[in-house]
C-alpha cells in the first residue's frame, strides 16, 4: 500500500534496512528466501505481490543498520529524523533548475554586449566580463550536478543500485544531504549573478534591446580556393626558381617568402606544393608547420613521419637526425618550413643540418615575417609579397560576399562594398573574413554599419587583432562565439578533424537543441557556417602515405584567427605547450596539452617530470571541463594507474588518447559530469566496472586498444552513449544488455560472441539510431534469430558483415543455416556501401532481389569461398562500384548475375548495371565461362557505363571480351588470366586510355601473328594514354624481331614492356613514332643484351629499366636529351657503367638530373 501511495503521490519512500544486507532483500535470499509464517496461507497473487515490493524497495535509495548498532538505535532515529526535516524544508530540485535555467537565459544578451566591447574596453570591460564568465560557469556547474543527480536516480530505480552491498555500516541517502547544500549553493550563485549584473548599465551603457541574432547557415562555394587572387605572377615565378638549375653550388636552395601576416604567405606556398609541375620533378616532398615555438624535433619529426610510414615514436634526437639523413640521403627533395619566426643563427642553422643530405636540386620554401629570418636563410632570392591591388582585392570580395552571382544582382551595394575593401588594405585574409561576414546581409544599413564601425581605427600598438576579424566575431551569434572561443585549445598550425571538433562541441554542451535534427548534425552546421565566414580553412598540408579520400575532413585557423580565439577564451583556456607550468589555473576550464620534445641530454626522467609536472599543475585547476590530449605521448609513462588525473569534479572531456595508460583507477567514477572519454592508442587492458556509473558520458573512444579484451558487463547502463568506438582492438565479444543504449548513434565495430551470436544481434536490432559504418564481426552458422536485425536501420550508409574464421577444431559451416543468417541481416534501402566477407552459404540471401529501388552504390563480395553462383547484382539500380574476390565455388557466371535466375535482358525487371562505372573480378581459381561476354546483348552494351574493369588471377577464365558490350570502358587491366583473350575481335572503343596486361596466354611461334594483330587494333584508338604489357614468350621466340613497325598507338605517355625474350629491342621502329612518351619501362628482360644507338622519343622524360642482368650498355649516341630521370635496378653490368664521374657510360647520362642504380641516388 505505502508502494501504491509512491505512485500515484509526491510521496518520497525511504526504505530502512533494520539487521538485514539490501542485497539479500534484492536477491531474496537468506531469511527472505523463505515466506513469513503470517502470509502462508495467503493466496499466490499476493505472495507474489509480496516478493515484487521486497524487489521494488531492495532499489529505493534509504539507510541501513546492521546487527553492529549494539544499542544505538536511538541516534540512527535521530539520523532519519535529520534526513526528513531536509526532504521537507528543501525546495525541489526541479524549481532550483528552473530558476537557474531562467537566470542563464536572462544573462545571455549581456555576455553578448560585452563581448563585443572587451576588445575597446580592455581596462574595464574584460575584466568585469571574466568575472559575469565565471559566476556562469559556477551556475551552469551546479545546474548539471542537479540534472546528474536526477538522471542517477532514474537509471538507479530502473537498474538497481550500482553496487550490491553498501560499504559503510550506515549509508544515508546522498541526493537527501545534497539537497540542503545545493539549495545553498544556488541562492549564492544567483545571488551572485544579481550583484555582477547589477553593474552592467555602468560598465556597458547597456539598454535591453528586443531581437535576437539568428545564425544563418551559409553554404560555402568552396572550401579550397581553385586559384590564388593576385598571385600568379609571385606563383609562377616560385615554381620557375624550383625547377630551375640553381647556381647556389652543393648547397640547398632555399627560397623564402617574406610578408605580414595575413598576406598570404601559406597560400602562395600551399598553390605551389600542390602543382603538378612540382610534384612530378621532385622525389620527395614534405611540409613542416614551425610557428613561434621553434622546436628542431618536432619540426625534424613532421619531415620524417611525412616521407615513410613509420611512425617516430622516439624522442631521442640523435637518433632522429640518422634517420631523417639516411632517408634523404642523395634524395631530391622539396620541402616547406612554414611561419618560422626565430631568428637565432645557431639553431637556424642546427635545423637545416640535416637537410643537407639531399641531393643536388633540392629546394626549400620558407615562410616568415621576418626579413632576418629571410637573410639568414635564403640563398635565392626572397619573395616578398606586397599587398593585394584594389582590382585584385574587390575580385577575391567578390567571390565570398556575393557568392559568385553577377555584380549587377547586388549593384545597390557595390560602392559600399569597395569602401569596405579598401579598408581590409589588401590582406587577403581580412578580405575573405569581411566577405564571409557580409555574405548574408542584404540591407544596405547592415553594410554601412560595418563600414562605419569605430573598430576601424584601432592601431596595431593597441591590439593585435585586426579589425575585419574582429567585426567577423561580433556578427556571429553567441553559440558560435562559444563554439569558436573552444577552438583556442588548439595551437597554430593544428591541423583538427571535422567530426572530433563536433563531438567535443556536443561534450561540452555548446550545440543548441533543434527539433529534427541530431546533435552531431546541428554541429556540423555551425563548423560549415565558420568555415563560410573564414574562421576555418582546409587543411591543404598532406603528407605522401596521407589518403586524399579523406583530407577534406581535416581543417586549420589561420595564426592570426587563432590570436583571435585566444584573446576572447581569456583565462579559461589554456594551452600547455611544454613551458613552465603556469602561475595560477584556478580560473581555468578548459586545458590542452600539446606535447614538445627534449633533446637527447635532457633525459627520459626529465621528460617524465615534465609531464608529472604538468598534472600536478592541473591539481589547481578545480573547476576543470576539459582535458585534451592533441598529439600522442609514446613515451610518456604512467606506472600502474593512472593516479595523477586532473581532480575537478566538474571535467566533462578527458581525452588520453597515446598515452601509456594501462589502467584507470576505480576512481574514474568521481568524474560524474564525464561526457566524452576517449582512451584510443593507449595499453589499457580493462575498464573499471565504475564507468558504468559515468551516465553522463556520450562518448566513449578505445579505438586501437590492442590490449582491450572485453568491455564491462553493467555498459548498457550508459544510457546517454551516442558514440562507442571498440575498433581495432582485441575485443571478443560485445557486453549483454547493448540494447539499452538508445541513444547509440555511432558504433563502428560490433563483436559476436560465437557462443551466443544470436542474442548478441537480437540486442543490436534495438539500437534504432545508429548511423554511418556500421562492422559486425564474427559471424557464425546461428540459429534462433527470428527477426530481421538491420532493415529498420535507416540512417546506416555503410555495413560490413564479416563471418568468423573457423579452427581447426570447429564443426564445418552449415550452409542452409549461414543463408539464414544473412536473410536475418537485410540492411534498409538506404545503404550505399556494403561489404560481405567470409560467407560461408552456397547460396546468397534472397533479400538481394528486393534491392531493386536500392541506394546501394558500393558492393563489395569477398572470400565467399562455398558459393557457386552470385547474386542477381545487375538489377542493383544505383551500383557504381563492384568488388568481388575469392568465390572458389563459381565455374560460370551468366544471366543470373545480370537478372537473376530464368529472367533474361528484356524480362528482369531493371536494365542490368545501368550505372556501373567499376568492376572487378579477383582469385576467382575456379571461374570458366562468362556467359555474357560476346553473347545476348542489350542496346548499348551490357555495361553501357563501365569504366574501369579488372580481372586478376582467374587462371581457367576463358572467352573474349566484345567491344560492344563496353562502349564507356576507359581502363582494363587483365592480370594473370592466360586463357583469356583480352583483345576484342572488333577493337576497343576508342575512349580506352589505359591498357594492362600481364601473363599473356603463352606465346610462341604460332600466336606472335595473332598477338600482333590484336595490339594493332590500338592503333585506332586516339585517347590511350599508358599501356603496359607482361609477355610470358618461349625462349626462341624473338617477338620484337617481326618487321612491324608503328605497333604502338601514338598517343601513349606511357609505356611498360615485361619479360620479353628478345636480345636487343629496334627502338626507331617501335618507339620512333611515338612523339607523346613521356615514361618507358622495361622490365624482366632477362635476354636483353643492348639497346639501339637511336630511335628513343625526344620526348620522353623518365626510362626505367629492371631485371636485365644480360643489359650490357646504353646506346653509343647516348640518351634523349629531353631525359630527366633515369632509374637503372637489378642490372649489374649496366650498373659499373654508369657510376658518377668513373662510370664508361657516364658521360652519356651526365646531363639527367635524377638517376637512382638500386634506389640510391647516384
Amino acid at each position: 500500500m505505502i508502494l501504491e501511495l509512491k505512485r500515484s503521490s509526491d510521496h518520497v519512500v525511504l526504505p530502512v534496512f533494520y539487521d538485514v544486507d539490501p542485497s539479500h532483500v534484492r536477491k531474496q535470499a537468506e531469511t527472505l528466501s523463505k515466506v513469513p509464517k503470517y502470509q502462508e496461507n495467503q493466496s499466490s497473487e499476493k505472495l507474489n505481490g509480496w516478493r515484487a515490493a521486497l524487489l521494488e524497495v531492495a532499489d529505493l535509495a534509504g539507510m541501513v543498520l546492521q546487527n553492529e548498532a549494539d544499542g544505538h538505535e536511538s541516534k540512527f532515529i535521530q539520523k532519519i529524523v535529520t534526513v526528513i526535516q531536509d526532504k521537507l524544508g528543501c525546495v525541489p530540485l526541479s524549481d532550483v533548475q528552473k530558476e537557474l535555467e531562467e537566470k542563464l537565459l536572462s544573462v545571455n544578451p549581456v555576455l553578448d554586449d560585452a563581448e563585443g566591447k572587451q576588445l575597446k574596453f580592455q581596462t574595464t570591460v574584460k575584466p568585469w566580463l571574466h568575472k559575469l564568465k565565471e559566476a556562469v560557469y559556477e551556475a551552469d556547474d551546479l545546474l548539471q550536478e542537479i540534472k546528474t543527480e536526477a538522471l542517477r536516480q532514474k537509471i538507479e530505480h530502473e537498474y538497481g543500485s550500482s553496487t550490491s552491498k553498501v560499504q559503510e555500516p550506515i549509508s544515508t541517502p546522498s541526493h537527501a544531504l545534497d539537497s540542503a547544500l545545493i539549495y545553498s549553493r544556488a541562492e549564492q550563485v544567483l545571488e551572485r549573478l544579481d550583484n555582477i549584473s547589477k553593474h552592467t548599465k555602468d560598465v556597458l551603457d547597456w539598454k535591453v534591446t528586443a531581437g535576437h541574432r539568428v545564425s544563418q547557415t551559409l553554404p560555402s562555394t568552396s572550401l579550397v580556393e581553385k586559384s590564388v587572387y593576385g598571385r600568379d605572377e609571385e606563383k609562377e615565378r616560385l615554381i620557375k626558381l624550383l625547377l630551375s638549375d640553381d647556381e647556389t653550388g652543393n648547397e640547398i636552395g632555399v627560397i623564402p617568402i617574406v610578408g605580414m601576416g595575413g598576406i598570404g604567405k601559406t597560400t602562395l606556398a600551399q598553390f605551389v606544393y600542390n602543382d603538378v609541375r612540382v610534384k612530378e620533378d621532385f622525389h620527395l616532398q614534405a611540409w613542416a608547420c614551425v610557428s613561434k615555438e621553434f622546436d628542431v624535433f618536432r619540426i625534424w619529426q613532421q619531415i620524417y613521419e611525412s616521407l615513410t610510414p613509420e611512425r617516430c615514436q622516439s624522442t631521442n634526437l640523435d637518433l632522429l637526425l640518422s634517420k631523417l639523413q639516411a632517408t634523404l640521403r642523395g634524395k631530391r627533395f622539396f620541402f616547406v618550413l612554414d611561419d618560422i619566426w626565430n631568428e637565432n643563427y645557431n639553431q637556424l642553422e642546427f635545423l637545416m643540418r640535416p637537410l643537407e643530405f639531399g641531393a643536388h636540386g633540392s629546394k626549400i620554401i620558407v615562410t616568415t615575417r621576418s626579413q632576418d629570418v629571410a637573410r639568414m636563410m635564403g640563398s635565392l632570392e626572397a619573395q616578398h609579397l606586397r599587398p593585394m591591388s584594389e582590382e585584385e582585392s574587390w575580385s577575391l570580395f567578390e567571390k565570398h560576399a556575393f557568392k559568385n552571382a553577377a555584380v549587377g544582382a547586388h549593384s545597390h551595394l557595390e560602392k559600399i562594398s569597395r569602401q569596405v575593401v579598401r579598408k581590409c588594405n589588401g590582406l587577403p585574409l581580412a578580405i575573405k573574413s569581411l566577405g564571409g561576414l557580409l555574405r548574408s546581409k542584404l540591407l544596405v544599413e547592415e553594410w554601412e554599419s560595418i563600414l562605419n564601425s569605430d573598430m576601424w581605427e584601432f592601431s596595431p600598438d593597441e591590439s593585435d587583432i585586426l579589425p575585419s576579424l574582429w567585426l567577423s566575431y561580433l556578427d556571429l551569434p553567441l553559440h558560435l562565439k562559444r563554439c569558436f572561443a573552444y577552438c583556442s585549445l588548439y595551437p597554430k598550425n593544428y591541423e583538427f578533424e571535422r567530426s572530433e571538433l563536433v563531438y567535443l562541441w556536443k561534450a561540452e554542451d555548446l550545440l543548441q537543441h533543434k527539433k529534427n535534427k541530431t546533435a552531431e548534425e546541428v554541429g556540423l552546421d555551425y563548423f560549415n557556417d565558420l568555415i563560410s565566414r573564414s574562421f576555418f580553412q582546409l587543411s591543404e598540408i598532406r603528407s605522401f602515405f596521407q589518403l586524399s579520400s579523406i583530407s577534406d575532413r581535416y581543417f586549420i585557423m589561420h595564426d592570426l584567427i587563432n590570436d583571435l580565439a585566444s584573446f576572447v577564451s581569456g583565462e579559461f583556456c589554456f594551452r600547455w605547450e611544454g613551458s613552465d607550468s603556469p602561475n595560477s589555473l584556478s580560473k581555468t576550464r578548459h586545458f590542452s596539452d600539446k606535447p614538445v620534445y627534449y633533446y637527447p641530454h635532457e633525459t627520459d626522467y626529465h621528460h617524465e617530470a615534465a609531464t608529472i609536472g604538468m598534472f600536478e599543475a592541473l591539481q589547481q585547476a578545480k573547476y576543470l571541463r576539459t582535458f585534451l590530449s592533441l598529439k600522442p605521448h609514446w613515451n610518456w609513462i604512467f606506472d600502474k594507474k593512472c593516479d595523477i588525473l586532473p581532480k575537478s569534479h566538474c571535467l566533462r572531456v578527458l581525452k588520453l588518447d597515446g598515452y601509456d595508460i594501462k589502467e584507470l583507477p576505480d576512481s574514474i567514477n568521481n568524474f560524474k559530469h564525464l561526457t566524452y572519454l576517449d582512451l584510443s592508442q593507449t595499453l589499457i587492458k580493462r575498464l573499471p566496472d565504475t564507468v558504468c556509473t559515468l551516465y553522463n558520458l556520450q562518448a566513449l573512444l578505445l579505438s586501437q586498444c590492442w590490449d582491450l579484451t572485453e568491455l564491462p558487463a553493467n555498459l548498457g547502463r550508459l544510457i546517454n552513449l551516442s558514440h562507442l568506438d571498440v575498433s581495432f582492438t582485441g575485443i571478443k565479444k560485445m557486453p549483454p544488455q547493448m540494447g539499452k543504449l538508445k541513444d547509440l548513434q555511432m558504433l563502428p565495430e560490433f563483436v559476436l560472441d560465437k557462443h551466443n551470436a544470436g542474442e548478441n544481434l537480437a540486442e543490436l536490432r534495438k539500437l534504432e539510431k545508429l548511423r554511418g559504418t556500421l562492422c559486425i564481426s564474427g559471424l557464425v552458422h546461428s540459429s534462433g534469430l527470428e527477426a530481421y536485425i538491420l532493415r529498420d536501420k535507416k540512417f546506416l550508409k555503410e555495413l560490413v558483415l564479416i563471418w568468423r574464421g573457423r579452427d581447426s577444431s570447429e564443426e564445418g559451416n552449415n550452409p542452409v543455416e549461414e543463408r539464414e543468417v544473412l536473410e536475418k541481416l537485410q540492411p534498409h534501402m538506404n545503404l550505399e556501401r556494403l561489404t560481405i566477407e567470409g560467407y560461408g552459404g552456397k547460396m546468397f540471401a534472397g533479400w538481394s532481389k528486393y534491392f531493386s529501388s536500392s541506394a546501394l552504390v558500393h558492393l563489395k563480395l569477398a572470400n565467399c569461398e562455398n558459393c557457386i553462383s552470385l547474386p542477381p547484382l545487375g538489377q542493383l539500380p544505383s551500383l557504381t562500384e563492384l568488388d568481388i574476390s575469392g568465390f572458389h565455388g563459381v565455374v560460370s557466371i551468366g544471366s543470373e548475375f545480370f537478372c537473376g535466375e530464368g529472367n533474361t535482358t528484356t524480362t528482369c525487371v531493371n536494365k542490368p548495371f545501368r550505372y556501373l562505372r567499376v568492376l572487378e573480378f579477383y582469385d576467382m581459381s575456379e571461374w570458366q565461362e562468362w556467359s555474357y561476354v560476346g553473347g545476348e546483348e542489350n542496346e548499348g552494351g551490357i555495361f553501357p557505363n563501365l569504366e574501369k574493369l579488372v580481372l586478376s588471377s582467374c587462371p581457367n577464365l576463358t572467352g573474349r571480351l566484345t567491344s560492344d558490350s563496353l562502349p564507356s570502358l576507359v581502363s582494363l587491366a587483365v592480370w594473370h588470366c592466360p586463357e583469356f583473350e583480352c583483345f576484342p575481335t572488333d577493337g576497343f572503343q576508342s575512349k580506352l586510355k589505359s591498357l594492362d596486361i600481364s601473363d599473356f596466354k603463352k606465346v610462341n611461334a604460332k600466336s606472335v601473328q595473332n598477338l600482333n594483330k590484336g595490339l594493332r587494333t590500338l592503333t585506332s584508338l586516339r585517347s590511350l594514354e599508358r599501356l603496359s604489357l607482361e609477355f610470358d614468350c618461349d625462349e626462341n621466340v624473338d617477338w620484337f624481331a617481326e618487321e612491324q613497325e608503328g605497333l604502338f598507338p601514338s598517343t601513349l605517355t606511357y609505356l611498360e614492356i615485361s619479360r620479353l625474350s628478345c636480345e636487343t629491342i629496334n627502338c626507331a621502329k617501335w618507339f620512333g613514332h611515338l612523339n607523346s612518351l613521356q615514361e618507358l619501362v622495361i622490365d624482366d628482360c632477362s635476354a636483353l643484351r643492348c639497346l639501339p644507338d637511336s630511335g628513343l622519343p625526344t620526348s620522353l622524360k623518365t626510362l626505367k629499366i629492371t631485371g636485365c642482368p644480360a643489359l650490357r650498355c646504353l646506346p653509343d649516341s647516348g640518351l634523349p636529351s629531353s631525359l630527366s630521370h633515369l632509374d637503372i635496378t637489378d642490372c649489374p653490368l649496366l650498373e659499373k657503367r654508369c657510376q658518377r664521374e668513373t662510370g664508361e657510360d657516364w658521360p652519356k647520362i651526365a646531363h639527367i638530373k635524377r638517376m637512382w642504380i638500386n634506389s640510391s641516388k647516384i
